[in-house]
């Protein structure tokens, strides 16, 4: 199956949230919106229009044979995490994972139990994700 394009904006990750939730069952688009008008007010016309995008940009999968039309996340919530920081990593960092990290250190957004989670993480981490030194 190919990639999703492109990144996610805040609405189109609340949508993948809810279809999520439903699991391999799926969501219909009257669900999803009913779910997001539970939180804050949107238009089901607007909900309509995000699914599209997301369904044609790959992000969605129309699963067939329901009616109404249900909708699948293409990727699990984990896959996509991976897969949108892997494209921040290269586009704001030049692919420098150690530059994030670096970024986050310096911006004292990551707290001392953060730090000794990460430096745990690190020292498990599989030979193939180390660099050729070992570091």
């Amino acid at each position: 199956m190919p990639k999703p394009q492109g990144t996610l904006t805040a609405a189109q990750h609340e949508i993948l949230a809810v279809v999520w939730q439903t699991g391999t069952e799926g969501a219909a688009v009257t669900d999803i919106w009913q779910a997001i008008a539970e939180q804050r007010q949107v238009g089901r016309t607007t909900i309509l229009n995000l699914v599209d995008r997301l369904e044609r940009r790959g992000w969605l999968v129309r699963r067939d044979g329901q009616k109404p039309c249900h909708y699948l996340a293409a990727l699990s919530r984990e896959e996509t995490a991976i897969f949108l920081a892997g494209g921040f990593v290269d586009d704001f960092f030049g692919g420098s994972a150690s530059n994030l990290v670096m970024s986050l250190l310096g911006s004292k957004r990551l707290k001392p139990g953060e730090i000794e989670r990460l430096r745990s993480v690190l020292q498990s981490a599989p030979p193939r994700c180390r660099d050729k030194e070992g570091k």
